[in-house]
């Protein structure tokens, strides 16, 4: 990593793709990103305009990165941008992230898209993504994670995801209680803030119903998105307030609902329904576990569970496991094909494990197969979290049936 655009800058000006005329929504933040474009994804698309989104990381295939009306791109497409990337680059060295971020826009640059929409892939200030002037700005959360490059406190971290935003165009901050550098540095640039609660609210009405509303009098009832958590009407609510603020983009309450409805992401409490049943999960810091132990508790009250568990190094292993203490009637744990992922040798040295025992696997499949043999209960349910790189080969292995 080299936290500098300059050289990304540099390729995409003689690329001819450091400027578009579509659209443009940049997602930033530290969980709820990838739900969140792939909310706005579906009601773009569903109201008739021709949308591009690129997002990170992805499961099964590096085409999930770059779609087109929710399409991944296609391999000959991602190919030839990087041979173009690479003739045209020089001398000049890349990220793995800043090429892909090139290929992402160079396909979007050869289709008349009305809208693009960026997830920002770490921090957003010197971010690759941010190379591209975005129309509104979304921040979904600020919470620790990446402190080892971001920052230790979240006022630091804030600054950086602070870093998306555009003067004089609107910014919408989806939680409640905006940090100090946010709100000071909108005021610096006169970005327009739109913060939940404030000025745009989404409000659970029942279990199959919430309602958005914002100040300019716009009000109305809308279905549950198809990704499951109350925290996705916080998402929701936020992707439909940044369609309202850009300028040249229509809200249509019949589409937006069956956006809502038709969303699609993998790997965000994703039920695989099997005998047993399995849930997928991306949960990878704390903040993220939370929402996993809550839509455990709200889904599948009395149930008991599995966990098949691996993590990256990075994360604050401590923390995540003492928030599942009690959770999950067995612990299989290994590590991910990740150069990133803790070795399940010093996972299972743990304290927390001195209570909790784990069993110990050499690879994800067969801690998955651990769990599956450790369920003794038809009812009983496996959860795979800890990461991306965690549910992937669970993924892959239930695509292929």
């Amino acid at each position: 990593m080299d936290f500098n655009l300059s050289r990304v800058i540099d390729v995409a000006k003689k690329l001819n793709i450091d400027k578009t005329n579509s659209k443009v929504i940049t997602v930033g933040g530290t969980n709820g990103k990838g739900s969140t474009v792939a909310i706005l994804e579906s009601i773009l698309f569903e109201s008739g305009y021709k949308v591009g989104s690129y997002t990170s990381p992805h499961l099964l295939h590096f085409n999930e990165r770059i779609k087109i009306n929710k399409i991944p791109a296609k391999t000959k497409e991602i190919c030839d941008a990087f041979e173009l990337i690479e003739k045209i680059r020089g001398e000049v060295t890349l990220t793995y992230f800043e090429f892909s971020t090139l290929a992402a826009l160079i396909i979007f640059s050869k289709i008349e898209l009305d809208v693009i929409v960026l997830e920002i892939g770490l921090g957003g200030r010197f971010d690759a993504v941010n190379i591209i002037d975005p129309d509104v700005s979304i921040i979904t959360n600020i919470g620790l994670d990446h402190t080892d490059i971001l920052g230790d406190d979240l006022e630091k971290i804030a600054y950086e995801k602070a870093g998306i935003m555009r003067e004089s165009k609107p910014t919408v901050i989806g939680y409640n209680n905006a940090h100090k550098s946010i709100i000071s540095q909108s005021k610096e640039i006169k970005s327009n803030l739109n913060r939940i609660d404030k000025d745009f609210f989404g409000k659970k009405k029942s279990d199959t119903v919430w309602e958005f509303s914002n100040i300019d009098n716009i009000t109305f009832d809308c279905a549950f998105p198809a990704i499951k958590g109350d925290i996705q009407i916080n998402n929701a609510a936020s992707a439909i307030q940044a369609i309202y603020l850009c300028e040249g983009l229509k809200l249509k309450k019949d589409k937006t609902l069956l956006g809502l409805r038709n969303v699609i992401i993998n790997g965000r409490f994703q039920i695989i329904d099997s005998q047993p049943k399995i849930i997928l999960d991306v949960a990878h810091n704390t903040q993220s576990i939370d929402i996993l132990k809550k839509n455990l508790k709200k889904y599948f009250p009395e149930k008991k569970f599995h966990a098949v568990f691996s993590v990256l190094k990075d994360k604050d292993v401590d923390e995540i496991l003492m928030q599942l203490k009690g959770v999950f009637e067995s612990w299989h744990i290994s590590e991910s094909t990740n150069e990133r992922a803790l070795k399940v040798k010093q996972l299972s040295e743990n304290n927390f494990f001195d209570i909790e025992k784990p069993n110990i696997y050499d690879n994800i499949i067969s801690a998955f197969n651990g769990a599956i043999n450790s369920n003794k209960l038809d009812d009983e349910i496996i959860v795979v979290f800890g990461s991306s790189y965690t549910i992937a080969p669970i993924l892959s292995k239930y695509n292929e049936q």
